[in-house]
Formats: C-alpha cells, structure tokens, sequence
C-alpha cells in the first residue's frame, strides 16, 4: 500500500487472556475493508468518477427473455452505484443511513436481512437501493455535507433538485463528472412511470425502488451539462434533447461525507 493512503487501524477491545472462550461472529461481507478514506482517496475518487460513470452508463444486462438491454438505475441510485465502484475497488468503507437502517459494506450477519443478497458490490447495491432515495442525500452530518455553490463542486458530488416542491425535500439528483467556473457535465439516472405509481404497485406486492423486483423504476442514464451565462446556469439534457434556463436554481449542493464511512 502507497504510504500516501491510509491503512486501515482501529482499536478493538481484547478479551482477558484467562478468558479462553470461544466466540464466534458471522459477518455478511460484500467487500472487504482494509483501508480508511483519506484527502489522497477523495482525490483518487473524484479524478475516477468520469470514467467510473461512463462505464457504468455503457453497461448492458439480460432481461429474463434473453434481450440485451442498457443498465437502468433511478437518479439517488446511480450516485450510489459510483461510489461504490469507487469503494469497493480500493477496499474502503462505506456507511450509508436511510429511513430504515444504517448499511454498511461489512455487518453482522442477519439472515432476514441479507440471505437474499449476494456478497459482492452489486449486492450491496440491491440492499441498500431498496430503501435509499434522494432526501436521503440531506442526511447532512451523516450521508453528506453542504457545498456552498456552484464553484466549489467537484466530480464525484450531488445536485439535489429541491427548490420546486414544499419544504425543499430533495426528488431528483444529479451526479457532477466535471466542473468549472462556466460548466458543469452530469450523469443522472431517473424514474419511470412506477415512481409516481408507487403506492399502487404496492398493493400487488411490488416494490418500484427495489433494482431486484420486475416492478423497478430505475431508466437508462442520461447526460447533461450546466453552462454559466451571467448569473445564470442554463441545462441541457443531451440526451433527451431538453433544455432548461436557470435550472441550476432549483438544486442544492452536497458531498459525501467520506469519513464518516472511517467510523
């Protein structure tokens, strides 16, 4: 290990010596930690993401009727799945809250919680996907930190559309590839017609925000770009052909908040 990254060192209470029983622990381990986020693996990560987003972007899967089809990820999923690619890579932790519980990449083993998932990445993914979405990037001291505006974004953060609806409760998120004081380039992810029609999906038993149920709402990802024009930042979707004046507005700023993944 490059002494300029940092090992993983923590303090782990021991037993007497005169205490010779033995205690068994099972963990669930999708990826294995062995190193701590530090300044040198934020860099790494944000000098990673583009490449990290465009792979994933080009991605293909089989559906269950042997058809080729791009990689589909709701937009707080897609962020997500980046991170973890990042992570999972260079062994490093990640701690991740939602309404439900606290995940990490290794627990204590819970068969309700974890038989049905494999341990690997993906696996994390489709755990912690099933109940994570946008607002909880405004888990802010915990999942992230606030960025102060536009000119203080790197590859790797979170634009979270919050300024449109009551109460500034996050509903669309956008990850950052590139930055500069006049652009902006983003991936996203978005949501199908089952994010809207989620409380009738879940009549049937089906779950929209789970990547391993038919139902899921995740669509192929999509690119896009901010361009400063005065005090405006203008967005087009390239990949839908739309654009947007002053967009930027309607979004706040966050980081993930790396060492807290360390704790």
């Amino acid at each position: 290990m490059n002494e300029n990254y940092g090992l993983l060192i923590k303090d782990i209470p021991l037993t007497p010596k005169s205490d010779d029983r033995a205690v068994f622990v099972k963990i669930k381990t999708f990826w294995k930690t062995k190193n701590i986020w530090n300044d040198n693996y934020i860099k790494l990560f944000q000098s990673q993401v583009p490449n990290l987003a465009e792979r994933i972007r080009g991605e293909k899967s089989w559906d269950g009727e042997g058809n080729v089809n791009a990689t589909r990820y709701t937009c707080e999923d897609f962020a997500l799945r980046v991170l973890v690619e990042f992570s999972s890579k260079y062994q490093l932790p990640i701690k991740i809250k939602t309404g439900v519980r606290v995940y990490e990449n290794m627990e204590f083993y819970n068969p309700e919680q974890h038989d049905q998932y494999s341990s690997n990445p993906l696996g994390f993914c489709d755990m912690v996907m099933s109940t994570f979405g946008a607002p909880d990037f405004q888990r802010v001291g915990i999942n992230t930190v606030m960025i102060d505006g536009p000119e203080k974004l790197m590859p790797g953060d979170i634009l979270a559309q919050v300024h449109d609806r009551r109460g500034d409760v996050a509903h669309h998120i956008q990850l950052v590839a590139a930055s500069s004081h006049s652009s902006i380039q983003i991936y996203q992810g978005n949501s199908g017609a089952g994010n809207w029609l989620s409380p009738m999906f879940k009549v049937f038993g089906k779950n929209p925000a789970d990547p391993m149920d038919h139902s899921y709402t995740g669509k192929p990802i999509e690119i896009g770009v901010y361009v400063k024009s005065y005090d405006e930042w203008n967005y087009e979707n390239q990949t839908q052909g739309v654009y947007k004046k002053d967009y930027l507005r309607l979004f706040s700023f966050y980081r993930w908040k790396f060492m807290e993944f360390n704790k």
